[in-house]
């Protein structure tokens, strides 16, 4: 045998199978890569488990060898090793589920992977067989496909494996501090940030977490406690962490509010250390930062504190950075409606949409020296920024009813999925009285444009401050919030 038939198999492509489809009605469509010219054959089931095919192949599915039931398909990749195969869906398919694996024998045996598909009607959630848990964490997407999400799991990292519709561990986290930043950077890390620690305190701590090992490295930490800052990537790679609570005291009104920053600072991944950032015109908390098209970031709204007259007041101004995000601009933006812990999404033209949120009247809190005098209620409007010009805002649609700890997802269409979340109000007077009384977690969801708010389907359940992700086929991946069953949104 030569030197060249003994290297073959060690160059081979793997078999892969991938789902591309699974709409009903519509077509279900399967994509087979591998070597070009390899044959194969395609089995679909919807049972797994162990089942020898021959000698050689043993599949995680069991299915049925018919042929003209068209459970086993075979074909040869192409040129380009590839190779679908498509069926018609029907209504009669709409929660079903369908396993997909591929084998080979020649040149040499190869099986696949498993690829799952759950079919859903349009415009519909459906609930999967698989569990996974998040409060106010992130999601983020991997270079390899997988979904990453970070926080409210406790000391876990989770993962979404699209083919397999199923949430693993990713690995573990040094700690799972609550309104901790968490922010994506270039080489696929993540950076996490500050947060509130089981002491109930701010701390400066952060570490880089990798899901390729699944292990946390800690890096210099910040210059300043945070929690419930606000974190993004700029266009040179660093992260731009801004605002939040350097201390928490709920027995001092001044102490607290006192305790909201201003300052920002950068995280070098190069050196792995914080520099000094641009200050921002105003001291802000649980905001919202968003990259602009041009490389700028605008914050918006948040727990803030008038300049100069020292007095705390739900934001409703936005700051825009310069396109090199090393200043910020002191001329306000004004929206309507201050908010914070509220969405925003950056549309495909360049627009940023602002949606929901919390606003609270603060005018007795200083006056009585009393923080249960606070009530807060979800906000049902929504804001639009036009960064071309100086920058301003408009009054985009409002929402049918207030929602907060709400999913904000953008989809293909340009919409953006609002789904889950709360509504209603909180008078934290009513702690003392024992008559607490919790805003109303919802099951409903929203397709909202710049344009329009329309209703959209119903969650399998109702969740608050939930994690979701948009996947390689326009769907929506939601995890946690209170259900640990995870749930699919389909276009």
């Amino acid at each position: 045998m030569s030197l060249l038939a003994l290297a073959l198999p060690l160059l081979a492509a793997d078999l892969t199978v991938e789902i591309t489809g699974s709409l009903a009605p519509g077509q279900s469509i399967t994509r087979i890569q591998g070597d070009p010219g390899r044959a194969f054959s395609l089995y679909i089931s919807a049972t797994e488990s162990p089942t020898p095919i021959s000698e050689l192949i043993t599949l995680d599915i069991d299915p049925i060898r018919q042929l003209a039931a068209m459970v086993e398909i075979a074909g040869v990749l192409d040129g380009s090793g590839q190779a679908t195969f498509a069926f018609a869906t029907t209504p009669a398919l709409v929660g079903g589920r369908l396993s997909f694996q591929a084998a080979s024998v020649r040149p040499g045996v190869q099986v696949s992977n498993l690829a799952r598909a759950t079919y859903l009607a349009p415009n519909s959630f459906g609930a999967l067989p698989a569990a996974g848990v998040s409060l106010l964490g992130d999601a983020f997407v991997l270079p390899d496909g997988r979904r990453l999400f970070l926080g409210g799991s406790g000391p876990l990292a989770l993962s979404y494996e699209p083919a397999l519709q199923e949430v693993q561990v990713a690995g573990l986290l040094p700690s799972a501090n609550l309104f901790a930043t968490r922010t994506l950077l270039a080489d696929g890390r993540v950076l996490v940030c500050g947060g509130i620690d089981l002491a109930g305190q701010p701390v400066a701590e952060a570490f880089v977490f990798d899901p390729a090992s699944g292990k946390s490295v800690a890096v210099g930490a910040l210059a300043t406690p945070r929690a419930g800052a606000a974190a993004v990537r700029l266009a040179n790679g660093r992260v731009l962490v801004t605002g939040g609570l350097a201390a928490l005291d709920l027995t001092d009104p001044l102490a607290f509010f006192d305790a909201i920053q201003s300052s920002s600072e950068l995280f070098d991944p190069v050196t792995a250390t914080f520099l000094a950032g641009p200050a921002m015109p105003e001291r802000k908390a649980f905001h919202t930062a968003t990259v602009l098209a041009n490389g700028a970031v605008l914050v918006a709204g948040g727990l803030a504190v008038v300049p100069v007259l020292n007095l705390p007041f739900v934001s409703n101004l936005g700051y825009a950075t310069n396109a090199s995000a090393t200043s910020f601009s002191p001329l306000p933006k004004l929206f309507t409606t201050g908010r914070l812990l509220h969405s925003a999404t950056r549309l495909p033209d360049g627009r940023v949409l602002l949606v929901g949120g919390i606003t609270a009247d603060l005018t007795d809190v200083l006056s009585t020296g009393d923080l249960t005098q606070i009530a807060l209620t979800a906000v049902a409007e929504t804001a639009l920024y036009q960064p071309s010009g100086l920058g301003s805002f408009s009054n985009g649609p409002a929402l049918a009813a207030g929602r907060a700890f709400h999913t904000a997802s953008l989809l293909g269409s340009g919409r953006v999925l609002v789904a889950g979340g709360v509504t209603g109000s909180l008078d934290l007077g009513s702690i003392a009285t024992g008559r607490l009384e919790l805003p109303t977690p919802v099951v409903t969801s929203e397709l909202v444009g710049p344009a329009a708010s329309r209703s959209g389907p119903d969650l399998a359940a109702a969740r608050a401050g939930a994690s979701a992700a948009l996947l390689p086929d326009g769907r929506v991946v939601v995890v946690g919030g209170g259900p640990v069953a995870v749930e699919l949104y389909q276009p």
